[in-house]
């Protein structure tokens, strides 16, 4: 499904952590990996640097390691450029990468770049399917439990076509609807029963590819902490969201919902472009 990935590594602590939602979504050993590392002074650049010297050791090591997982099409990228961002984006657009792995709230070189809202930006300015792997939660297999938010528009249907790809590996699928600004119990209970009926479809459909699934109903709270509230409790190992306001969650990656979420969840995101890739 994906035949070029690319993992945007800072040699982090998250690095491993990286390696290990590459290894559960990214199962056929024909995948084209690349390992980009953004090198922000010039200076650290030349072969001849200490820098390039201790850096690419670390990275030959880790390419080595997925090689010897069975993943035998495994090159690292070493670019210069003062902008981490800038960088990612140049090299996902020149190697023609479908699908991105990088971390938040890391605390190696490029911390500064992805904190807060400069991941925000970062998803938000690459157009493909993009994982953001957080440090808060670790398990061995990242699609035993997906959160999946719905507001049961057309985009929706992106996150399932590629849930139904992976459907041999996925453990459980949860589908959540949160309900915001009703007016009166009336309108909760009309609004609740219509989504029943449309989480019961989606549940339906799941299981005719043989993927266990259930549904949440939310209310009461914004999108984005009900979101993250559930995806603890329910010990979900992935969360899967639409990337506009016209997905799975109204207003995601256009303003603080998404910004709330990525700060917030403390399970690995995969933000989903707006319409799906060729590959």
């Amino acid at each position: 499904m994906f035949s070029r990935v690319m993992l945007a590594l800072d040699l982090s602590e998250l690095t491993p952590r990286i390696l290990d939602v590459f290894y559960s979504v990214c199962l056929d050993p024909e995948t084209e990996v690349y390992l980009l590392h953004v090198v922000k002074k010039a200076e650290n650049f030349a072969k001849s640097s200490a820098y390039y010297k201790k850096t690419y050791s670390r990275l030959n090591g880790l390419a080595q390691d997925i090689q010897k997982a069975g993943y035998d099409k495994v090159e690292i990228l070493w670019e210069s450029n003062p902008d981490v961002l800038n960088g990612i984006q140049k090299a996902v657009d020149q190697y023609d990468i479908n699908l991105l792995f990088m971390a938040s709230h890391g605390k190696g070189i490029w911390a500064s770049t992805f904190r807060g809202s400069n991941t925000f930006n970062a998803v938000r300015a690459i157009d493909i399917p993009t994982l953001v792997v957080k440090g808060d939660y670790k398990c061995s297999d990242y699609l035993q439990r997906i959160l999946l938010p719905t507001d049961f528009s057309r985009k929706s249907l992106i996150a399932l076509n590629f849930i139904r790809n992976l459907r041999e590996n996925v453990g459980e699928v949860i589908f959540v609807h949160v309900i915001e600004g009703v007016r009166g119990d009336d309108e909760l209970l009309e609004n609740k029963e219509m989504a029943e009926d449309m989480l019961k479809e989606l549940c339906n459909e799941m299981q005719d590819f043989g993927i266990q699934s259930r549904y949440v109903i939310a209310d009461g709270g914004a999108a984005s902490r009900e979101i993250c509230k559930l995806a603890e409790e329910e010990n979900c190992s992935l969360v899967i969201t639409g990337k506009t306001g016209a997905g799975p969650i109204k207003g995601l990656l256009m303003g603080s919902t998404a910004q709330n979420i990525l700060l917030n969840c403390s399970r690995t995101l995969w933000v989903m472009p707006d319409e799906e890739s060729e590959d």
